[in-house]
């Protein structure tokens, strides 16, 4: 770490400032870093990766793993390789009756599906966080400072000056940026410096995470690989599972006393109380957290923004937190990217909140209904009897199990299925959006929606030519002068745009228009059969947020019945 600026000496400058190193701060900064913005990333920790919390990075993150780069790398990493099993095993206790099983769940079995470009991941969230850092190393426009945190700041109309302290040194420097994202989590100072509150449920419940080491352990039960095992019963009930390599563990009791601490001496025998073996458990870390369901009133105050836990908390059930907090960054990373480079205007930034709240909304949703039939919730007497009463509330408890956490582990309509209707950089569409479904996700090229996924006849994904800025996907039947026109106009307004000529047929099914307009972030701004003249209807100037008055949108809204410069402007070809 270089030298600390003191406040008396030189100000330091950076374009961004990330106050916090987990998924959300490290994506925001490899999607800043990745467009040649220049940021600084404060942690106040000693090292990146610091508690066992999140464990599926899903199919939607994996995604922008993949357009980073880092999809690959990430795979390497699984401590038990990806074609470790993901399924989910509810017993009574892990050497006790099976009651229900969920075979791939959370969409982690390797393979081509074609609604998605890469399948989802059971891996540690500091595992994964090692892996952004790792690769935010390669970006030269990006530093990280560990162990230094944020003091305060001010801001003005076009910049904001923030004290960070070093806390090995106790030294405090200033750095000068022209944004300030707060990815600083469930506490953040970033939020209530802005006068930002915390609205909703507070303390749903209290929790341990509790990591151990069992030699044995995998074996020591009938119920075969899995990646969770439920255990309900009427002594402990919890949820446990193999966390990573080393025979390491993870267990957490469902409904503890109000009154009761579980500390180093006593879980390792609530572990074993749990599940009916007896092996010489050595229990490692405990990390108690209690469950919220709460989203901010803001997510911004001038040049400052809130980014995943700081804006938005709830149950983990369901495993969207730390996802959420990446597509957050994206969403939030390539417009900033595009204001400091100067084909992104204001309403680009003001969309962020537009865009993302409502699908924080939902998800919250999600996570608080699974979190109401956890592990105690699901108790029946008499379940663990060896008789023909104990085999029938096996069987009824069984049959609620499968119909009622469906919703928890097969979601790819909740992770996929996200459409920015009301955004002012999305064109308005004269459809409804559909019902949300959070089993069936069907892929839809109405704007707002993310982009239908194809894979090619050579074995790429579509997404794989998408661009860094705008990309038009072309089919072939569409006038060449639309790609001319399309092209003037990036020019013009020094948007960065790839021209995508696609002639396989099968995109025709996925993409009705002739014409699509896909963001950075793979969701789609606009389509249609022409390109519009720009005096009537300036396509890009509304995609990036610089058209004076974005009501026009509506100008040119959709009316479906069917099923950094002038170089930038490039082909390529699907």
């Amino acid at each position: 770490m270089p030298t600390p600026i003191k406040v008396n000496g030189v100000r330091q400058h950076t374009q961004v400032l990330i106050v916090g190193a987990g998924p959300a701060g490290q994506g925001l900064a490899i999607e800043l870093g990745s467009r040649g913005i220049k940021c600084l990333v404060i942690e106040k920790n000693p090292r990146i990766g610091v508690a066992p919390r999140a464990k599926t990075t899903n199919v939607r993150t994996r995604e922008h793993f993949r357009r980073w780069g880092i999809a690959d790398a990430l795979r390497d990493a699984s401590p038990f390789g990806v074609d470790y099993p993901s399924n989910i095993v509810f017993t009574t206790r892990m050497a006790g009756h099976l009651l229900a099983r969920f075979d791939n769940a959370l969409y982690c079995a390797p393979g081509r599906n074609p609604l998605y470009a890469e399948h989802a991941q059971w891996i540690p969230q500091y595992t994964v966080e090692k892996v952004m850092r790792q690769h935010l190393d390669t970006l030269p426009g990006v530093e990280v400072r560990l162990n230094c945190e944020l003091v305060g700041f001010e801001q003005n109309a076009a910049s904001v000056l923030a004290i960070v302290r070093n806390r090995e040194t106790g030294e405090e420097y200033e750095v000068e940026a022209e944004f300030l994202a707060g990815c600083d989590g469930g506490r953040s100072l970033v939020r209530d410096a802005i006068g930002a509150r915390m609205e909703g449920s507070f303390g749903m419940s209290r929790n341990y995470n509790i990591v151990f080491r069992a030699p044995g352990m995998a074996e020591a039960h009938p119920h075969g690989r899995a990646i969770m095992y439920w255990q309900i019963n009427s002594e402990v009930p919890s949820i446990l599972g193999p966390m990573d390599s080393g025979d390491r563990w993870f267990f957490m009791p469902t409904a503890l006393a109000p009154d009761m601490n579980v500390t180093k001496d006593t879980a390792a025998d609530l572990i074993r109380r749990a599940t009916g073996i007896d092996l010489p458990f050595e229990v490692l870390s405990i990390d108690e957290w209690v469950a919220h369901r709460v989203i901010a009133d803001r997510y911004r105050k001038g040049n400052v923004f809130l980014v995943g836990d700081a804006c938005h908390l709830h149950p983990p059930y369901g495993g969207f937190g730390m996802n959420m907090g990446v597509s957050d960054a994206v969403d939030l990373g390539w417009k900033l990217a595009a204001v400091l480079q100067g084909w992104g205007g204001k309403a680009l930034l003001d969309s962020y909140e537009l865009e993302r709240r409502p699908v924080h909304m939902h998800v919250l949703e999600e996570a608080s209904a699974n979190h109401a039939t956890i592990s105690n919730a699901l108790y029946e007497a008499g379940l663990e009897d060896d008789s023909a009463n104990g085999k029938a509330a096996r069987s009824r408890v069984g049959k609620r199990i499968n119909a009622e956490k469906l919703s928890e582990f097969y979601t790819l309509g909740t992770i996929l299925g996200d459409r920015y209707s009301d955004s002012p950089v999305v064109q308005a569409s004269s459809l409804p959006a559909p019902p949300r479904d959070f089993l069936n996700y069907v892929p839809s090229a109405v704007p707002g929606s993310r982009a239908p996924h194809a894979w090619l006849h050579d074995g790429s994904s579509l997404f794989d030519h998408f661009g860094q800025g705008m990309t038009l996907l072309v089919l072939p039947t569409a006038s060449s002068a639309c790609s001319k026109a399309a092209a003037r106009d990036a020019a013009a307004l020094n948007v960065p745009l790839t021209l995508l000529p696609c002639d396989n047929p099968a995109l025709r099914a996925l993409y009705p228009s002739l014409l699509t307009l896909v963001r950075p972030d793979q969701h789609i701004a606009w389509r249609g059969d022409t390109w519009p003249d720009r005096d009537d209807f300036n396509v890009l100037a509304m995609a990036t947020g610089q058209m004076p008055d974005t009501e026009a949108r509506h100008v040119h809204e959709v009316h479906d019945t069917q099923t950094h410069n002038k170089e930038t402007v490039h082909e390529s070809n699907a």
